[in-house]
């Protein structure tokens, strides 16, 4: 079988910045100063007050006040209790000062809404302490003489309050991603782990058992069949070598490192991938193997030609040791676009035995490219028919 390149995916044009690769505190520290700025500019936008106590102030009081307020999001996400401290602290001094910082006390709901969200220990602690923080803080502007109600103080916690619970939803979203992500990996784990126990037992499989049926046949050589004894010795040698090379080649991709070279392992573009390899391979061992493609078919897809390939290399081992000596017949066919494998061999009176490794393993590999793979016996005759489209490529989220 051939194989084909996959289509080159079309390119896609994206505008790129530096913005997200800079360390979060630099973003945020942007953000605090933007908001610095703003509240030192006349805008005639009303502040964020409480109290409504207005004294006189020296000139540097409310930009310290602001800054305190606003500076202190830079470190909002990695420290996020400290940064709710140094706002409110500094919230709470310009209420009492009555000095008016502008938009900087818009720090404020942003610090509320970081330290829901972002908090990681002590949360319950910090934030009855910050109620109680605010509790106090209300006392001491009313004995200061402020002209706030009680349904005033009610009311501006209750808007405090908003923050709180926009940021506990995203808390929840990012949990909720974070377990997202933990159970992809885990489940991708679980996926290698069957992957390689799949390709394992193909290759170990295949080449012991046709290694045992080489090395019962001796049993059947007398001292006057020498020579083919020494034949028969040679090939299971060099089964055991193949099965050498293609465990490494297994390993080496899995390590993502290149298979050393030795005089035992060819290079991994050696190991055989398409039937017509593994039908001449079985036919050198002297196993009695017929292959047949009917018509040229087109090119299939790499995935498509391993497929085949772990395939019939399963289904020849099936009947190697279910039926060992019986003839193989393997076709591969292709029509309207969909390859098909059948591979069959007289199995007489012998239980083929129920449904085990071998045969889901094949179901599994087929079901990957979207394809299907039928098992059965019927009149002494045992035939696996696998079929899947010439282009399949492995279905979104799995690998072969």
């Amino acid at each position: 079988m051939g194989s084909s390149s996959p289509a080159r995916a079309p390119r896609q044009w994206r505008l790129r910045t530096p913005w997200g690769h800079l360390p979060v505190v630099v973003r945020d520290g942007a953000g605090g100063v933007l908001l610095f700025v703003i509240s030192l500019l006349p805008l005639g936008v009303p502040g964020v007050e409480l109290g409504e106590l207005h004294h006189s102030v020296e000139p540097w009081v409310p930009p310290v006040l602001a800054a305190a307020q606003t500076l202190a999001l830079a470190v909002r996400r990695i420290a996020p209790g400290t940064a709710l401290g140094v706002v409110g602290v500094a919230f709470g001094a310009a209420q009492f000062a009555g000095a008016s910082t502008g938009t900087a006390g818009l720090g404020l709901f942003v610090a509320i809404y970081s330290f829901a969200a972002y908090q990681r220990r002590r949360r319950r602690t910090i934030a009855l302490a910050a109620a109680v923080a605010y509790v106090l803080l209300a006392v001491g502007l009313h004995a200061e003489g402020s002209p706030e109600r009680l349904i005033d103080w009610v009311t501006f916690f209750l808007v405090l309050s908003t923050p709180w619970f926009v940021g506990l939803l995203v808390r929840r979203r990012i949990a909720e991603q974070a377990a997202r992500e933990v159970e992809a990996a885990e489940a991708a784990v679980r996926e290698s782990r069957i992957l390689l126990a799949r390709d394992l037992h193909d290759i170990v499989t295949h080449h012991v058992t046709a290694m045992v049926v080489q090395a019962d046949s001796t049993a059947y050589l007398d001292e006057a069949d020498a020579l083919e004894r020494a034949e028969t010795l040679a090939t299971i040698g060099a089964t055991g070598r193949r099965a050498l090379q293609e465990l490494r080649s297994l390993l080496g991709a899995l390590e993502q490192t290149p298979t050393p070279a030795s005089d035992t392992a060819a290079p991994r573009e050696a190991v055989p991938r398409t039937v017509a390899d593994l039908v001449e391979e079985a036919r050198l061992r002297g196993y009695p193997v017929t292959f047949d493609e009917p018509v040229p078919h087109q090119p299939v897809s790499d995935e498509v030609a391993i497929t085949l390939y772990r395939i019939a290399q399963e289904a020849l081992t099936n009947a190697m040791k279910h039926a060992p000596g019986s003839p193989v017949t393997m076709t591969v066919s292709e029509t309207d676009g969909r390859v098909l494998l059948r591979v069959s061999n007289d199995i007489g009176t012998r239980d083929p035995g129920g449904p085990g490794r071998g045969r889901r393993n094949m179901a599994e590999r087929a079901a990957l490219l979207g394809g299907s793979v039928d098992a059965g016996a019927s009149d002494g005759v045992f035939t696996v028919v696998a079929a899947f489209a010439a282009d399949a490529r492995p279905r979104a989220g799995t690998t072969r």
